[in-house]
């Protein structure tokens, strides 16, 4: 099993956003209305290539296991920008780190669906992009890092895919899809906003954000709600995670409601959401994929277990081995007979 190597790397802005496993499930992948910003996107410099590894079969603790093929797996990126600051595909590095990361795995023989919730301070192998893309080495960083090589596009996106399925063992990532931080309001909106319970102190930043107290979340709110770390509680990633996931469920249920009551609902939280979203997902894909999800369930949202490294200057979480192996297993492995 490849081990992490200590080192310590600087951060920027720790903005954060959250792109929501719900949205997919409730249809949006489905919608027609994203079809033509796909096509522009496709004739773009960079060619779609997301990381797929040749590793089929894993030997832990003496037992062989292989790798299953009847998963799909979408990588859910938030990003730290807002939508007019992304650049042209044009540069090797920009400033905008992933700060939100969801792997969410299709399991077809179960017709179920879960995700992994990813630390955005996880220390793992990140590779480092040259003028032309190209890559030029790998060095041991925070995970959110992976992002800002490449031009902050679809390049960052592919860099970020193949740094987690590093740290996931090789594991294949079929697709992603990323959306910046201003989406988070867009999409809160349109669900005519998200209720969450208010357990961390948000006083210094939004009074109306009481703590103990029931709050439906209304524009920028939701953004503070999932963003904020360093003025709120006890200023962690792990606890942000936390109200993150919060979020995500409480939005779950919104949308479904919102979906059961109008079967239109759909295609105006497309149209609400267009604009913050990049993918690798062609409309035909987003369709089967909306299809496929209708029908199966949700499960759980899993979380990687390890420790947290504090200094004045850097935050890094360095997971506990053995037991990402084993989650690993659980989630994408099957024992060879």
């Amino acid at each position: 099993m490849r081990q992490a190597h200590r080192r310590k790397n600087s951060k920027s802005s720790v903005l954060v956003t959250v792109l929501l496993l719900a949205v997919i499930g409730a249809g949006f992948l489905g919608i027609r209305l994203y079809e033509q910003r796909q096509e522009a996107e496709r004739a773009a410099l960079y060619v779609d290539e997301p990381y797929q590894s040749n590793r089929i079969e894993l030997n832990y603790e003496g037992v062989d296991y292989r790798l299953r093929d009847d998963l799909d797996t979408y990588l859910f990126l938030g990003i730290d920008k807002f939508t007019e600051d992304l650049p042209q595909e044009s540069y090797y590095r920009n400033f905008q780190q992933c700060d939100f990361l969801f792997l969410m795995i299709v399991d077809h023989s179960n017709q179920s669906y879960s995700a992994l919730h990813i630390n955005r301070d996880t220390m793992t192998e990140i590779r480092q992009l040259g003028l032309n893309g190209q890559t030029v080495g790998t060095e041991t960083a925070q995970l959110a890092l992976s992002h800002t090589y490449g031009s902050g596009g679809r390049d960052s996106c592919r860099n970020t895919v193949w740094s987690v399925s590093r740290l996931l063992y090789d594991v294949p990532i079929d697709h992603y899809v990323s959306i910046t931080m201003d989406g988070v309001a867009a999409l809160n909106d349109t669900v005519g906003g998200v209720v969450v319970h208010i357990s961390d102190d948000f006083s210094s930043i939004d009074p109306a954000m009481e703590m103990g107290k029931d709050v439906r979340l209304a524009g920028n709110q939701a953004l503070t709600f999932v963003r904020s770390r360093m003025a709120v509680g006890d200023g962690s990633n792990v606890s942000r995670m936390r109200r993150q996931r919060e979020y995500i469920n409480a939005l779950y249920r919104q949308i479904d409601e919102r979906m059961r009551a109008d079967q239109r609902f759909g295609y105006r939280l497309a149209s609400a959401l267009s604009d913050y979203v990049i993918s690798d997902l062609t409309t035909d894909e987003m369709s089967k994929a909306a299809e496929n999800l209708r029908d199966y369930r949700f499960t759980t949202i899993y979380s990687i277990e390890g420790e947290v490294s504090y200094d004045n200057t850097f935050v890094e979480f360095y997971p506990d081995e053995a037991a990402l192996a084993r989650q690993v297993i659980q989630l994408f492995f099957e024992k060879m007979s």
